[in-house]
């Protein structure tokens, strides 16, 4: 071998001194012409081998950004080169600009990261294009279009089997960072952030058809439930404090199987938020909320005029501290003030006005049980105006309609929840809930007690199919009307999905659905079908997708 290589090397040697000899014909030079052969195809196997590991490096590459699951907002590119100022910026507005406090937001955060980014990718980050919608079709075993069943007085229903709607949102968001705005080649802070201005701007719109009169233009109602923008890091010691206007989703906390959003300060308004404070966040909020009623009067038995409208307005300063760190998960404090107004109606007729507040505290603990596992506590109490928990009003359906009901000044009520999603072992996830709830309405309404209780385990046979099964009961204890009932649901639902996870979705799924109640919601549970009746059947298909 080495013999060849020092051949090699003088068949080189001569080639660059006597350009001549080293063209000299192969017949007259027979050695020569071998070990230039022998080059060449040293030369051809060299290059082969170097296409082959490109090829190799190539697909590596492909593979692993097709599977890297992103669990955070920020998406660094590996390069030499330092992040620009813009890049950090909008990384930066990314991290801040997140929603996680639903179940659903906090879900899409976990398992369905790949497809977001991807999304984004292909917007290249103009623009942030979210949504949520479920539709299908189910009838009653009456011949009449599929009817929920719902206690009378419960503040929700269990939701499997028993959404007789087609119901959807779309979110179109947009974070913007401008760098240097204020100091033109600024660097970054001591801290890593940004200097700069950041800011968000987001619309939702909503969709809702339900199928007693599916495909009617006179029932599908839109709305525009959000409209606002947001800007921050215009304090080099508060980067993460925010400005906000417009009208938004605001500290909404729900519980997932039954659709009860517990704690929803959601409307329109202002504020400030995310300002550190050594034991957690602060944020400050003015929301308000109008509507127009016939004016109920819970002191007179005639019933309001729907024809003859007036209108009501309502605000609330809502003061927040969360991010509270807290054993076994972090803590948020809310204490809420509102007041709430009646205007007149064509008769010069207004309903009182009333005065409250209310105090909420709610636990969150994530990786509970499994590590896409999350459970939250919460215990409330609230008088007068804010004793819905809501930036809302309270309603009555009467025979006639439904109409705001003015809140007593000295009404209050109680609440407490807990409720968790986790996937304790490998084939089965779980979600079960309770919420008691009491009122004193401090009038002729008297006061009504609400207990709810259910659970939706899911067996999963593989990554792709599922059987659910919920059992769900209602209990209601109003003597404001003298009524006392129970109602229960049952829903058996085979499903296909993305993924073997509680909230894998989009899933598919057929179920079937029956419902029983006591004898004193007769009348009163599963529309004009079911109106002699004392339990009910309903079946059908729907199809739920978020991202």
């Amino acid at each position: 071998m080495k013999t060849r290589l020092l051949q090699i090397a003088i068949v080189l040697i001569l080639s660059a001194v006597n350009p001549v000899r080293a063209q000299t014909p192969p017949a007259q030079n027979p050695d020569v012409e071998a070990i230039r052969k022998e080059m060449q195809q040293m030369r051809a196997d060299y290059e082969q081998r170097i296409h082959a590991l490109e090829e190799r490096l190539q697909k590596v590459e492909t593979a692993s950004a097709a599977t890297n699951v992103v669990t955070s907002t920020i998406v660094v590119i590996s390069t030499n080169a330092e992040p620009t100022m813009a890049e950090r910026g909008m990384a930066f507005a990314s991290l801040q600009f997140k929603s996680d406090a639903e179940s659903r937001g906090m879900t899409l955060a976990q398992t369905n990261r790949v497809f977001k980014d991807r999304v984004q990718e292909i917007l290249n980050d103009f623009i942030d294009f979210n949504g949520y919608f479920r539709s299908g079709y189910g009838r009653d075993d009456q011949g009449g279009p599929q009817p929920a069943f719902q206690a009378p007085g419960a503040f929700a229903k269990y939701r499997l089997g028993n959404e007789a709607e087609t119901y959807g949102e779309l979110i179109f968001g947009k974070n913007w960072y401008v760098p240097d705005l204020f100091s033109p080649d600024a660097p970054p802070r001591a801290d890593g952030t940004p200097t700069g201005p950041i800011a968000r701007t987001q619309v939702r719109v909503a969709f809702y058809d339900p199928y007693s009169n599916v495909g009617s233009g006179s029932t599908f109602q839109t709305s525009l439930p959000e409209a606002w923008a947001e800007i921050g890091n215009v304090f080099a010691a508060q980067p993460e404090l925010k400005f906000w206007a417009g009208n938004r989703f605001y500290r909404r906390q729900d519980i997932c199987i039954n659709d009860f959003f517990f704690y929803n300060m959601s409307g329109g308004g202002g504020g400030v938020e995310d300002f550190e404070t050594p034991v957690g966040k602060m944020a400050l909020a003015w929301i308000g909320n109008g509507q127009q009623s016939g004016v109920y009067s819970s002191d007179i038995v005639i019933q309001p005029d729907p024809q003859n409208e007036a209108g009501f307005s309502k605000q609330s300063f809502v003061l927040s501290l969360y991010d509270v760190e807290l054993p076994w998960g972090k803590g948020e404090f809310g204490l809420v003030f509102a007041s709430e107004n009646s205007g007149k109606n064509a008769l010069g007729q207004q309903a009182p006005n009333s005065q409250g507040g209310a105090l909420t505290f709610i636990h969150t603990h994530e990786k509970f049980l499994s590590e896409d596992g999350v459970n939250k506590f919460s215990m409330q109490i609230g008088n007068g105006a804010a004793k819905t928990f809501t930036s809302g009003f309270e309603t009555a359906t009467l025979t006639n309609g439904t109409f705001i009901i003015p809140d007593e000044p000295h009404s209050w009520r109680f609440r407490a929840t807990e409720s968790f999603i986790a996937q304790p072992w490998a084939n089965i996830s779980i979600s079960p809930a309770i919420v008691y709830q009491y009122t004193d309405y401090n009038n002729v309404q008297g006061n009504r007690q609400w207990i709810s209780a259910g659970v939706r385990p899911i067996y999963h046979f593989n990554n792709f199919f599922s059987l659910a099964f919920e059992p769900g009961v209602d209990h209601v204890d109003d003597s404001g009307i003298n009524q006392s009932g129970t109602l229960y649901k049952f829903t058996l639902a085979p499903q296909v999905s993305l993924g073997d996870k509680f909230l894998s979705r989009p899933v598919i799924r057929a179920y079937v659905t029956y419902a029983t109640w006591t004898e004193s919601y007769k009348g009163y549970v599963g529309g004009n079908d079911f109106a002699n009746d004392t339990d009910g059947l309903t079946w059908g298909m729907q199809m739920e997708v978020w991202w």
